[in-house]
């Protein structure tokens, strides 16, 4: 038998479509590994699979501390870790800065140099996509949506409405303890989440108003006060208390770090979050009544303001409504209060003022009944800066909070702040081909800047000084480095003394840059709820220890362990109070 001759084109089209596939199957698995940054340390192994770090970051017990603790594994300040699998960018890496000096240069120097990374954007995701935080500088829409909020932190917003709503949000705190501290005979009891919802109450107080809604907290009470809790054999073991279900405002307002929390713990953030709301009923319920809340909000602004103009203006939502009609009056246009700019402006107030401060005051609560020295010195230097206060018998008015200068309470406030690290890291995408540490970094490359670690409460890594940036080494001596006493809680490094001019007599001052810290970043993209966060931690720190003792507890109850959700949040809080004499 003959076989017949097959044409060689013939044959040629045949296996063409099977070697288009493999060549893009090839394609595919050498552009999905690593490409690593030269120069950088980095992870051998890691370099090697197409999931780059991702497996070793699953399977470690606290994911952010194992970036963190990166460089330092390498015995450098600046490494790189393969967070992007199948990227297709030619450098995939994210770099890792862990020296104050130089993120302290890039934030505040180098803003041509370094924009706010893109991350940002796709971690806020679905919860509020028009908030200016999540907006790189050059974005044409950043610089409108400030002016926006223009009126929002000036002394007078602070005065006229953060102070007095927050002193009024906060005993609410101060109630529900006086309760548990009755129900539970002295026995310690979970707090976190009381500082949780005693600082919802109070940011969205300040940032809706939310007249005629019943706060978290007094919902709790009203709760407490039908139920009596099963009382432990021991006064030293913890009671445990019945929650109430909240208003279906609040849940929609407890689900905003949630939801922040699933975005951060995906390589893809945003599609994440929509599934979550897809197959999780309770997150579409949270994002609806979100946005319902905000329209009915805005509403009763829009009458207010419309009403009474300036003089009526009690949230920041008035703020806003108000500033947005006399930006529509200039440009000759109609206001738009319901514009997803405001909307999402004020989620993100929430968003950047609720869990970051109730979290630093459950680290807080923590380190009262850790150092019981620091406390009484606390509670002794509020005394003496309010004596009108104690003369009557009451607690110190929104006021006199806001308006007495108390170093020792500032220095306390700072130092728990550092110490605890509940935002451990910032990032920025390079705009431009730059170095960083006598290493190139290429245009698009995104740097993780820490706000923790090495230099802020370990020692630093020693870096030759000619690796430094112009800048840097010119501002060498702006914040001298913490000496060996680095790892320790002790607020009397924020202090330092000098004389009276008056008196004569020798005082403590606070100083605000005695050594490497950074809790609201820095430069002209630092946190833009700084003072508002300044003024409700001072607050709420100055009620809770002219009202209570924090007693001493188990070792058990008072660990450093770590939860890490949208920040580090304590994994255990608890609290054993007594009545202050």
């Amino acid at each position: 038998m003959v076989m017949e001759k097959i044409p060689a084109l013939a044959l040629l089209g045949a296996a063409l479509p099977y070697l288009v596939t493999c060549s893009i199957l090839l394609i595919i698995y050498l552009s999905s590994h690593p490409r690593p940054l030269p120069g950088i340390a980095y992870n051998k192994e890691a370099s090697k699979s197409m999931l780059g770090d991702m497996p070793t970051l699953w399977r470690a017990k606290y994911r952010r501390t194992w970036v963190q603790e990166h460089p330092r594994s390498h015995g450098v300040a600046i490494s790189q870790v393969f967070l992007n699998p199948f990227s297709w960018a030619k450098h995939n890496s994210t770099v890792l800065l862990t020296d104050h000096r130089e993120v302290l240069d890039i934030l505040s120097r180098r803003t041509k140099e370094f924009d706010r990374s893109q991350l940002n954007e796709r971690v806020v995701g679905m919860v509020a996509p028009n908030f200016h935080y999540t907006m790189m500088s050059s974005d044409p829409r950043f610089k409108l949506q400030r002016e926006l909020l223009k009126d929002v932190m000036t002394p007078v917003f602070l005065s006229n409405v953060a102070a007095p709503r927050a002193h009024d949000r906060a005993q609410h705190i101060l109630a529900l303890w006086e309760l548990k501290l009755q129900k539970g005979q002295g026995r310690p009891f979970a707090a976190d989440h009381d500082l949780f919802l005693g600082m919802l109450d109070i940011i969205s107080s300040v940032a809706f108003g939310m007249e005629g809604m019943s706060p978290a907290l007094q919902q709790e009470a009203a709760f407490l006060e039908t139920i009596n809790p099963n009382l432990p054999a021991s006064a030293a073991e913890p009671v445990s208390f019945d929650r109430t279900t909240m208003s279906r405002e609040v849940e929609a307002l407890l689900d905003i770090p949630e939801m922040l929390a699933i975005g951060q713990g995906s390589p893809f953030p945003k599609t994440t979050q929509i599934l979550a709301a897809l197959f999780r009923p309770k997150h579409a319920r949270a994002f609806w009544h979100q946005r319902s809340l905000m329209v009915d909000q805005t509403n009763k602004a829009l009458r207010k303001v419309t009403d009474g103009g300036e003089d009526t203006r009690s949230s920041a939502l008035d703020y806003l409504v108000l500033r947005e009609m006399k930006i529509a009056e200039r440009l000759g246009r109609k206001p738009n209060s319901y514009s997803p700019a405001i909307r999402d402006e004020l989620l993100g107030f929430l968003l950047a003022g609720h869990h970051t401060n109730a979290t630093t005051l459950a680290w807080w609560t923590k380190y009262m009944s850790r150092f019981p020295l620091v406390q009484c010195r606390l509670r002794a230097e509020l005394r003496a800066a309010h004596p009108a206060a104690v003369k009557a018998g009451r607690l110190p008015s929104a006021v006199e909070i806001q308006s007495t200068v108390i170093p020792y309470l500032d220095a306390v406030l700072e130092e728990s702040m550092r110490y605890a690290g509940v935002i451990t890291i910032v990032t920025r995408t390079a705009t431009c081909d730059t170095e960083v540490l006598g290493s190139r970094i290429p245009k698009g490359t995104d740097i993780m800047l820490f706000l923790t670690g090495p230099s802020y409460t370990e020692p630093a890594v020693s870096i030759p000084e000619h690796l430094r940036s112009a800048s840097s080494r010119e501002h060498k001596n702006t914040v001298p480095e913490w000496g060996d006493d680095v790892a320790l809680f002790k607020p009397e490094r924020w202090l330092r003394k000098t004389v009276d001019e008056v008196t004569g007599q020798e005082m403590d001052v606070f100083e605000a840059r005695a050594g490497p810290s950074l809790p609201f970043a820095a430069g002209p993209r630092q946190c833009f709820g700084k003072k508002l966060a300044y003024l409700q931690l001072r607050t709420v720190m100055t009620l809770l220890t002219w009202t209570f003792e924090f007693g001493e507890l188990d070792k058990g109850l008072n660990t450093d362990d770590v939860f890490e959700a949208f920040v580090n949040n304590p994994k255990d809080c608890y609290v054993k109070l007594s009545r202050c004499k």
